[in-house]
């Protein structure tokens, strides 16, 4: 039965999970309590994406192998994902207990505490884990993030190129070496490594997501919102909302008493919600980044598209016209940009499925108010004003998830 073991993992590293499966539910129908069988089942059911098999897998194996710490280990990598990261780092730290010689232990223990920004911990923990192996890629890649946060950039970037120097051929070191180049400015070193990884890797949607964001970062003004997205990306929660609400308590107070900072800082706050799927929309018309957005951001942008044409074209129409209707669905369609460009920002599948619903309520709100405007002559009826205030709402709403998320 040991070759069905074997089998199943050569079919692990092809990417062959439906034959994986075969080999080890055949292994496991006479040795159910195979700790190995049963390690490599879990792997299968998380590359796989079924969370709560892994899960289920890990916790029944625990129930008579307390002290294996791989299950310990794939808690902490399920609880990582779920965003469960005090549950992750109870995991983790138990398996290290059992087995302190693990370098992928202390690369995840330092991937969740990275997660949670505790830099200086994650540096901590990465450390720990080159202590194990100083050749490990997973603990200098995260060692380099770390780094990087805590603004010790040539250090950072030390680590990556040394990784690279042992691997060549890794694509997340490539990734996470674009990443850091286009954080400190340099879009067209990033757009290097981001092509070398997609070379290595072309399934891999962190450096596509990168390759975007670098021919984005051409332009000056895009640029400048990047600079923003990473200074939040590293503050914490509560530092990212004292931020927001400093933010909307500076726009009203100059709403009262110098009105054009008001609306520079209205179109600030606008512009951070439109730059992406705009920019992405601009990018569709390029020979190349049109085949480097995700079909996530494609459909944004077509959303985005469609809803800027016909806002203008009602404006124009309302302008030669001057019907009523005209207006409202203007207003209606232009101020659907917002939501509709925040569909897939979040990570979370529940966070998703909220800000959907919450968008076709707003879609479904708008649509009655331009219907009703044809009735009354009033684009500023009930239904419509409902519904600017939800858009109002669903800032709030939608950057509770993320810095929930962060």
């Amino acid at each position: 039965m040991a070759v069905l073991i074997q089998r199943a993992q050569i079919l692990l590293q092809q990417g062959r999970f439906d034959d994986a499966f075969t080999a080890l539910r055949q292994h496991l129908s006479t040795n159910a309590h195979d700790t190995d069988g049963l390690f490599l089942l879990a792997i299968c059911y998380l590359e796989t994406g079924n969370t709560a098999e892994a899960a289920q897998v890990a916790a029944n194996t625990l129930g008579f192998a307390p002290y294996d710490d791989r299950f310990l280990y794939l808690q902490a990598r399920i609880a990582f994902q779920k965003n469960q990261y005090n549950e992750g780092i109870r995991a983790i730290s138990a398996a290290v207990a059992i087995n302190p010689h693990h370098a992928d232990y202390f690369a995840m223990w330092s991937q969740i505490l990275l997660n949670k920004k505790e830099y200086e911990a994650a540096l901590r923990k990465a450390e720990e884990g080159l202590a194990v192996n100083p050749e490990d890629e997973a603990c200098l890649n995260l060692r380099s993030h770390a780094l990087f946060s805590l603004g010790k950039k040539e250090e950072a970037f030390s680590d990556l190129h040394e990784a690279l120097e042992h691997n060549p051929e890794n694509a997340y070191t490539h990734a996470n070496l674009g990443w850091k180049w286009l954080e400190a400015g340099d879009h067209r070193k990033a757009l290097e490594h981001f092509r070398e990884s997609l070379k290595i890797n072309p399934n891999n949607d962190w450096a596509r997501n990168g390759m975007v964001q670098a021919m984005k970062a051409r332009y000056w003004l895009y640029r400048q919102f990047l600079n923003y997205a990473f200074f939040m990306g590293r503050q914490k929660a509560r530092t990212q909302w004292a931020i927001i609400i400093a933010i909307f308590v500076l726009t009203q107070i100059a709403n009262k008493y110098f009105f054009p900072l008001y609306v520079v800082l209205a179109l600030m706050a606008i512009s951070t919600w439109l730059i992406t799927p705009v920019s992405n929309l601009f990018l569709r018309f390029n020979p190349y980044g049109r085949y480097a957005l995700s079909p996530e951001q494609t459909r944004v942008s077509n959303i985005v598209g469609a809803l800027l044409s016909v806002s203008l074209l009602a404006a124009i129409g309302f302008w030669i016209t001057n019907i009523s209707g005209l207006l409202a669905l203007c207003i209606c369609t232009a101020v659907m940009l917002l939501p509709s460009a925040g569909l897939y920002m979040s990570e979370s599948e529940k966070s998703r499925r909220v800000i959907k619903w919450y968008t076709l309520g707003l879609a479904v709100l708008g649509a009655l108010g331009i219907g009703f405007t044809f009735f009354t002559n009033d684009p500023f009826n009930i239904f419509v004003t409902v519904m600017l205030i939800g858009v109002f709402g669903y800032q709030f709403l939608v950057n509770y998830m993320l810095t929930k998320e962060g």
